[in-house]
């Protein structure tokens, strides 16, 4: 009766221990996974060697299920935003596509991040590459803040 007793002990006080955990909704859309700000650094993009209020960003925000505005930021040059609207979304098997009329101008994918003093990790790295015309081209590439 005692090792019965000792045995139902051992089992309660095991199953009362295990770390409980709430499960967390997934996001269900492409937008959902997408919107936030990217921000670089000269680790991600050494070509961008600025001070940290003039650096680069990104930031994606929501239209519907699977459409964002992506707008650029450029502090340093002064300028205005870049703003593209309607820009739709694709999952492919490592990473989601921006479109723009049945074009690609940006992919978000898991890779290798570097924060601001050079730690590696794993993040989400947004890379665009924007065509103005014949000659003037934007190349951005940062991580999910």
């Amino acid at each position: 009766m005692k090792k019965r007793l000792l045995f139902c002990s051992f089992v309660g006080i095991l199953t009362a221990c295990q770390r409980e955990g709430d499960i967390q909704p997934t996001s269900t859309t492409l937008t959902g996974e997408v919107v936030g700000t990217y921000r670089t650094n000269f680790y991600i993009d050494p070509s961008v060697a600025l001070s940290a209020g003039q650096l680069p960003y990104a930031e994606v925000k929501a239209e519907s299920d699977n459409k964002v505005t992506l707008v650029f930021h450029q502090p340093a040059l002064a300028q205005k935003d870049r703003v593209v609207q309607h820009v739709s979304l694709s999952r492919r098997a490592n990473s989601i596509q921006f479109n723009v009329s049945s074009s690609t101008i940006a992919t978000l994918q898991a890779d290798r991040v570097f924060s601001d003093n050079g730690m590696e990790k794993e993040g989400q790295l947004l890379r665009i590459t924007l065509q103005d015309g014949s000659e003037s081209t934007l190349n951005f590439s940062g991580a999910r803040q």
